[in-house]
């Protein structure tokens, strides 16, 4: 015994011995007993409580947005909280139940592996009745069209909406709005916008459920417009033979759009109609002419003009003694019309052509002769006579009629 007590072989045998006894104790004593960090929970804040109820006829009015969930397991996802949202749901099922605040138990769903607490695992909810009231669509209309425009009344599609609300707040309904933002508008507005709920403050009202969702708004904007008279414009004179009896159009003024000052330079004048050539017209005719835009004009209504023209054979009619008058005379001078033997004359006669039933209206206060002397120093001139009548498009003078005259011009005697 001794002999092998002082044997270096042995004394290494009862230390490898004591070495692999030791190994196993702490070996087993992990195994058999779990980590303090496996039995520690994993409690997760803010969960989402969802409420299951029959949304047709009920709204919540009143439930805990959020719980709190403690997990107990060995998952290591669970452990450090590595769960997709979509794999679990915290929720209570109101579906059996009517109006009226309940106490119902809180469930959940997607942790099977895990030991779950729920704080708190009951909790009061709130269901009150659905109430269907009905408004009007007003449009609220956001900043100002561009200067010199206005903007209309609006048009809106449809003009009545349904509001779903709790019963409790069914008389907090004011209005039904649809914004528009006109800032900077020149042309008409047609736009879709949400409708939104509100109460008598303004403020939206986040529970109510409005049916259309939408609308069509249709906001016109026009520019600064006056009405004026519309002159047509006849070119060319009929072929011989043929006059017009009567000029008739379906409107008698147009309204036209524009920016201010031109609108208010056309507020004491006519606006120039469609062009007619009358040098191929023999016959009655009924036209359909297009009114034209002119320069900064932004538009004309109607945009179309129907003209009917009726056209007669000529008949002559004489004027006599019809006076010569004198224009564009300077102060310091005077004038005289010479008949070709010299002697001064102040009236003249011609003829006059038309349709019958417009010359018997025209006399000798219908008409004015005029030789225009502007600009001629003293002398003696040929000047051209222009023949001026209240009907200018409907009567002309003959081809006989004097197209000349001799005009004396001197010096007044101081």
């Amino acid at each position: 015994m001794d002999k092998w007590l002082n044997s270096h072989w042995f004394a290494r045998a009862i230390a490898l011995m004591l070495a692999i006894m030791m190994w196993m104790v702490v070996n087993l004593e992990m195994d058999s007993t779990p980590s303090t960090e496996a039995n520690r929970p994993l409690l997760i804040d803010d969960i989402a409580l969802h409420v299951k109820y029959d949304s047709e006829r009920y709204y919540v009015v009143k439930q805990p947005k959020t719980v709190k969930v403690a997990l107990e397991s060995n998952n290591p996802f669970y452990r450090h909280n590595f769960l997709p949202s979509d794999s679990y749901e915290v929720y209570v099922d109101l579906r059996d139940k009517g109006a009226g605040t309940h106490k119902v138990p809180v469930q959940y769903k997607g942790w099977e592996d895990a030991k779950v607490g729920i704080i708190p695992n009951v909790v009061e909810v709130t269901l009150e009745e659905k109430k269907t009231v009905e408004r009007e669509v007003t449009v609220e209309m956001l900043g100002q069209v561009a200067p010199g425009y206005t903007a209309g009344e609006p048009l809106v599609k449809p003009f009545r909406a349904l509001v779903r609300v709790p019963e409790s707040q069914a008389d907090r309904v004011a209005a039904v709005k649809a914004s528009v933002d006109v800032e900077g508008a020149t042309s008409p507005i047609k736009t879709t916008v949400p409708l939104k709920v509100v109460d008598k403050s303004g403020n939206v009202l986040q529970a109510a459920e409005v049916i259309p969702l939408t609308v069509e708004v249709n906001v016109p904007v026009t520019s600064p417009y006056v009405k004026v008279p519309i002159k047509l414009n006849l070119t060319n004179e009929m072929p011989d033979g043929y006059s017009l009896a009567s000029v008739d159009m379906n409107v008698e003024e147009v309204t036209v759009y524009g920016p201010k000052e031109v609108i208010d330079a056309l507020k004491t004048s006519t606006y120039p109609g469609p062009e007619i050539d009358l040098s191929s017209i023999t016959s009655d005719r009924l036209l359909e002419l297009k009114i034209p835009v002119l320069e900064n004009i932004v538009n004309v209504e109607p945009e179309y003009l129907k003209v009917s023209l009726k056209v007669v054979p000529s008949t002559t009619k004489r004027l006599g003694k019809i006076p010569i008058r004198i224009s564009g005379l300077s102060e310091n001078m005077q004038a005289r019309v010479l008949s070709p033997d010299g002697r001064e004359m102040s009236t003249i006669d011609f003829d006059t052509v038309g349709a019958p039933e417009v010359l018997q209206q025209v006399g000798p206060e219908d008409v004015q002769v005029v030789a225009d002397v502007s600009s001629m120093p003293a002398g003696v001139y040929e000047v051209t006579l222009n023949y001026i009548f209240n009907q200018p498009d409907y009567v002309k003078v003959a081809k006989t009629a004097p197209k000349k005259v001799t005009v004396e011009i001197t010096n007044k005697r101081s």
